[in-house]
């Protein structure tokens, strides 16, 4: 792989992504200058529950197996779903060897599905497995929490990892930002994700990452065409 420079911007996939002419679409994606694809951790298509949607552990096999320019990650795998031991050996070690990996980390809601069993997995606790992992630094693994708790805050600040913003205010982000820098963190370990592809970023004018929810209601073409066009200049 290699990864060339490029934008801070990325891309979070759509449930059905991987349905068409995928391979096509990533070629698609390895001529534009994204820094990151995404992929999500959801048992149902989370907008139009009629959907396919695909499995996070094989969408983040089909990305790692092509040729990319770009790095890959979860946005966001949640700890709660699953057993500690499945969590830890078959998810997260397995993408740890991915270098330059993403690692996303949630807890879930139940705002686009119900979950019938969830896992009293402290995320604290697996914060710190990651990080004491052999190959945690060698390949360079970035943990990025996603939620907008003081908890999770505070977080990122104790162990110097990344924090995601779904949505919301650019009042809130600046003040995140405002917040790492007083713990002399890069700023450019928070990230932003935005349904809005028509939003550049440069109101906030600082060096977060700002990823692109694609969507099930546009084409993949005319999406990428306004990233590309409003986003990517």
């Amino acid at each position: 792989m290699c990864i060339r420079d490029r934008n801070n911007k990325s891309l979070l996939l759509n449930g059905s992504f991987f349905e068409d002419e995928y391979l096509k679409k990533i070629d698609i994606l390895n001529n534009l200058e994204i820094k990151s694809v995404y992929v999500f951790d959801h048992y149902q298509n989370p907008e139009i529950k009629s959907k396919p949607v695909y499995e996070i552990k094989e969408a983040i096999n089909k990305l790692n197996e092509v040729n990319k320019n770009f790095e890959i990650g979860s946005m966001v795998l949640n700890v709660r779903k699953r057993k500690k031991d499945i969590l830890l050996n078959d998810y997260i070690y397995q993408f740890m060897e991915i270098k330059n990996f993403n690692l996303g980390l949630g807890i879930g809601d139940e705002k686009y599905e119900k979950k019938n069993k969830i896992f009293k997995n402290n995320i604290e606790d697996i914060i710190c497995k990651i990080q004491s992992h052999k190959i945690y630094d060698g390949n360079k693994v970035n943990i990025i929490l996603g939620g907008n708790s003081k908890f999770f805050f505070d977080l990122c600040l104790k162990y110097s990892i990344g924090l995601n913003q779904w949505q919301g205010s650019l009042e809130n982000i600046k003040n995140k930002i405002d917040l790492f820098k007083k713990a002399n963190i890069n700023e450019s370990k928070i990230s932003y994700c935005t349904k809005n592809l028509k939003f550049s970023g440069k109101e906030l004018n600082e060096n977060i990452e700002i990823i692109y929810a694609l969507s099930e209601n546009k084409t993949f073409k005319d999406q990428i065409d306004d990233i590309s066009k409003y986003c990517l200049n």
